[in-house]
């Protein structure tokens, strides 16, 4: 009887409006009478509108009375007013006049209410669908990195992680993705899988950055920032969109290269009636992936020796005195970096005893011949990538609209943490409800995930040693070694013989059984060897709502609002700890917040104070209050900012719950649950550092003590930041957004490595023998202070005849002061203090690590003409970033990654009569592979081609 009801009465709505209905037409052209593609056309003081066609035309119906006014805007024009009235409102005439600078876009990320971006508080960056055409990027998501202090961290193909403002992470959880206000993020993992699960391409209508803490309005997940990325509304973007696009990687690499890459995507929206408007869109992506094919020797704080040292100071590191050897026939410790199961701290290493036999291998490590990538994944490196959206609109009223949508994601990647995971078929739905208007909204949406993956290095060396022990292996290494009279490739080859090949039915389906079986389980037919397979089903359900009390108010802008979401962990115990009773944990977390901002005037000078105030809370953890204070003063097209506030950050249900497998490597949360889960709470491991040196020199070294962390004390990460900024326009054609920020973290959140004996009580001798232990990552907050300084720069020239020229420099470094467990300051092996010193300086790297992954230089140039006619446009881009200390996970390492360079380029001619664009590009021209990370993919050039046809049958 409801739908009944709802039903007729959406019916009369139609009917009562049908009979108003106003058809609005005309055309929007440059001022040579070019025809402007993509202007967009609103009634002034409502959402209504559309964008015009590849010919220069638009028309929309509204109901709306005459005269009224349309706001007619153009990326790179001047807007401008047209009166419609009786006489002209089906042959309305616009002429645009072109500018060379773009600076009066509006932004909502930075205070949740639109502003021009040039008078924002904050820090912003804003890329519209004309950068995207623009761009020679692969993709939308992949332009930002043009972005002024972006730093990718690219670990496959399609699976690319933000970071800003230091501490780059291959699982950046300090940082908010957005996608039409719902958290992009893994629910249990806490981290976005880059564009895994965004948006298809052809659906993006903007992305806005902010970088710097966010955590005033958008909560403690946007410490260092936040990201939004907002899709194509119907009842503006209408018709049919598709897109084909081919292109070819891994060129030049031998035996196997190059590749062929191909991306198709189609979107149909359409407005029915005046209220009601439906979207579809889908994209699927196929290739093969960047590999991760660094086969040089692994450098790594877990080697004997690691650093260079000064004896006469203490020992204190004066640089990394381990010389790599990439040759496995003659270094006893070869340890490739992507090559597994040959690991020197992960199970792949075997320690002859002080008394062997033969003198020559006595306390030598030793380590196993490995895998490479490739072996162990067994596709070729194939990727594959689905995305989709869909969704219906209704207008209430011309200020309020109702949606409900649908976000899927679907593919295969690799990710980085401890160890390099493959999913082999991640899945994801979003659900959203809203109800927006002019001043409010309500928001709810859930997430939904099928996250099966495992753990490659874990399961090579599952295979070693299902095909041979360990300890037989070495055996019958040190035997062949004595035989063949000290030849290291020989032993290794007579100790390899009937070693599982990698292709062969034995290798195969010994991989499936360990990739195909739970870490909680034994495999089949075994009670003693378990699977590697673990999974975050894990699901969230998000509610909030904001509204505007401006108008009620009338003495300043003023918005409030609040939300509350659950985490429901669905691990079955593979990553993460139970309760007693055997269920999976579940998290909830409520927020609320203020903001009042007032415009005034000071003579000539326009003055902006904002006040924002948050309050968060995880049931877990302690909440917390993050205020914000910012300001902005214009003087025409002078704009000085400035900002301070406080934020903090709470752990991700990964970082409070996660456990390993019995006897496996892996991370530990920082809760008391996990800590437990993990037995350290009754078997405490040793300090990766201490443990080191100890192994090094055990006869003039003490035997460290175990390391002992209160997990009862493990809370949320605080941080204190500020900045300054400053954007003018120049004689409307040079552009100027530059800005200096400074940040000081406490209670900084971060991972200690230990080695936990596999058999308690065994005594720190037993470190001596690798076998004897396994590595864990536990989280937990370190006593030390972090500090953060950058300064950033971006600026545009107009050359004229539409040429633009692009730039953008960033510098940032970290610092930081250490102290011990008793709140005094930690001194270096020479004795000085360590106060406000680089986390690269070898003196403080040698420790323990401080994870900050950032590079101290960085910029971009860009040279673009978007009509060099008026059909052909072209655009070249130069990255250039700084080398960087480095340091990353279990298996990887601790290393200088070298600076790398990139050459991108594309050129597109538009063929009006058939709505289309074909644009020929690339992406690393010059093929100069580079990694982004340690043990990363190596990223080389991708060469495209595309065609797209917009807004067919509209």
């Amino acid at each position: 009887m409801k739908f009944f009801v709802l039903s007729i009465t959406l019916a009369l709505l139609t009917v009562t409006t049908a009979w108003a209905q106003l058809n609005l037409a005309g055309s929007v052209t440059d001022e040579k009478g070019h025809p402007l593609e993509g202007a967009i056309v609103i009634i002034r003081g409502t959402s209504k509108g559309t964008i015009s066609q590849a010919d220069g035309q638009f028309s929309f119906r509204s109901t709306e009375s005459l005269p009224l006014t349309l706001i007619v805007s153009f990326i790179g024009h001047h807007q401008q007013s047209v009166q419609v009235r009786g006489n002209n409102f089906r042959r309305i005439v616009v002429q645009l006049t072109p500018k060379s600078i773009l600076n009066d876009q509006v932004a909502i990320a930075t205070s949740r209410v639109p502003e021009a971006i040039q008078k924002s508080a904050l820090t912003v960056e804003k890329l519209g669908v004309k950068s995207f055409q623009q761009s020679p990027s692969l993709s939308p998501f992949d332009a930002l990195q043009n972005v002024t202090g972006v730093d990718f961290l690219t670990q496959s193909l399609l699976f690319k992680s933000v970071n800003l403002r230091g501490f780059g992470s291959t699982t950046n959880n300090r940082f908010l993705q957005l996608t039409d206000g719902m958290d992009n993020r893994s629910p249990g993992l806490g981290f976005g899988f880059g564009n895994v699960a965004g948006l298809p391409d052809l659906d993006v209508e903007s992305i806005e950055l902010v970088p710097g803490a966010s955590s005033a309005l958008y909560g403690p997940d946007a410490i260092q920032g936040m990201m939004l990325t907002t899709s194509k509304n119907p009842f503006m973007y209408q018709g049919l969109s598709a897109q084909v696009k081919v292109g070819v990687n891994n060129i030049g690499k031998a035996a196997f290269g190059p590749k062929v890459y191909t991306d198709m995507a189609i979107r149909y929206a359409k407005q029915l009636g005046t209220r009601l408007a439906i979207k579809a869109s889908f994209q699927r992506i196929t290739g093969t992936d960047f590999i991760a094919d660094d086969y040089s020797d692994r450098s790594t704080n877990a080697r004997t020796s690691f650093f260079l040292t000064d004896a006469r100071r203490g020992g204190i590191a004066t640089g990394i005195g381990y010389i790599p050897n990439a040759d496995a026939n003659t270094n006893f410790e070869y340890d490739g970096v992507n090559v597994y199961g040959d690991d020197v701290n992960s199970g792949g290493a075997f320690r002859f005893p002080d008394n062997y036999a033969n003198v020559l291998l006595s306390k030598k490590l030793v380590t196993r011949t490995g895998y490479t990538e490739l072996d162990v994944l067994g596709n070729n490196g194939q990727v594959f990538n689905n995305r989709a959206t869909a969704s219906l609109h209704y207008k209430l009223t011309n200020s309020l609209e109702a949606s409900l949508g649908w976000y899927y994601g679907n593919g295969n990647f690799l990710e980085t943490a401890s160890y390099r995971n493959y999913f082999p078929n991640y899945q994801r739905h979003q659900f959203k409800a809203e109800l927006r208007g002019d001043n409010f909204f309500l928001r709810a949406y859930t997430t939904q995930q099928n996250a099966d993956g495992w753990n490659i290095g874990q399961t090579a060396t599952a295979i070693t040693n299902t095909w041979k022990s360990l300890n037989q292996w070495a055996a019958e290494f040190g035997q062949a070694y004595v035989e063949t009279k000290v030849s290291v490739g020989l032993a290794r080859s007579s100790a390899n013989r009937g070693r599982y090949e990698p292709g062969t039915n034995v290798f195969n389906s010994t991989r499936d059984a360990y990739a195909n079986t739970y870490n909680t389980d034994f495999l089949p037919g075994s009670t003693t060897a378990r699977g590697r397979r673990f999974r975050d089903n894990s699901q969230l359900w998000h509610y909030e709502g904001m509204y505007n009390f401006t108008k009620l108010l009338q003495v300043a802008e003023v918005i409030a609002g609040a939300s509350w979401r659950h985490y429901a962990l669905e691990s079955g115990g593979t990553s993460f700890s139970k309760q007693a009773d055997g269920s999976e944990y579940t998290i909830n977390e409520i927020g609320a917040y203020v903001q009042a901002s007032k415009e005034f005037s000071l003579h000539n000078v326009t003055i902006r104070p904002t006040v924002a105030l948050r309050y968060d809370k995880n049931q877990y953890l302690k909440g917390g209050l993050t205020p914000r204070l910012s300001a902005v003063a214009s003087y025409g097209e002078h704009h000085l900012r400035a900002s301070w506030q406080t934020a903090f950050h709470n752990p991700t249900p990964e970082q409070l719950f996660s456990t390993p497998a019995s006897g496996s490597g892996g991370q530990v949360g920082g809760l008391a649950q996990a800590y437990t889960s993990a037995v350290l709470d009754t078997n405490p491991g040793y300090l990766q550092s201490e443990a080191a040196l100890y192994q090094a020199n055990p006869q003039t070294v003490a035997r460290p003590n175990p390391f002992v962390i209160d997990p009862g004390r493990y809370t949320t990460e605080k941080m204190k930041t500020w900045e300054i900024g400053y954007k003018t326009l120049i004689k409307n054609k040079f552009y100027i957004d530059a800005f200096y920020f400074a940040s000081h973290y406490t209670d900084f959140s971060t991972t200690q490595t230990l080695y936990q004996l596999l058999t308690p009580g065994a005594g720190a001798a037993a470190l001596l023998i690798p076998a004897n232990y396994r590595t864990l990552q536990v989280n937990t907050n370190t006593a030390n202070e972090a500090f953060v300084r950058g300064v950033g720069i971006g600026v545009e020239y107009g050359l004229g005849d539409g040429f633009m020229l692009r730039g953008n420099y960033t510098y940032q470094n970290g610092l930081v002061t250490l102290y011990d467990t008793e709140g005094s300051i930690r001194n270096d092996l020479a004795g000085a203090p360590v106060i406000k010193r680089k986390m690269s300086n070898p003196e403080v790297a040698q420790l323990g690590r401080n994870f900050f992954n950032t590079p101290e230089n960085r910029y971009n140039l860009t040279l673009c003409n978007p009509r060099l006619t008026d059909k052909l446009g072209a655009t070249v881009t130069y990255h250039w970033t700084d080398k960087m200390w480095y340091e990353q996970g279990i298996t990887a390492g601790d290393v200088w990654l070298p600076s790398w360079t990139s050459l991108d380029a594309q050129i597109s001619y538009k063929f009006p009569l058939l709505k289309s664009i074909i644009k020929l590009g690339g992406t690393n021209l010059l093929n100069q592979y580079y990694t982004q990370g340690y043990g990363l993919a190596r990223v080389g050039g991708m060469y495209y081609m595309s065609i797209t046809f917009d807004e067919l049958m509209r």
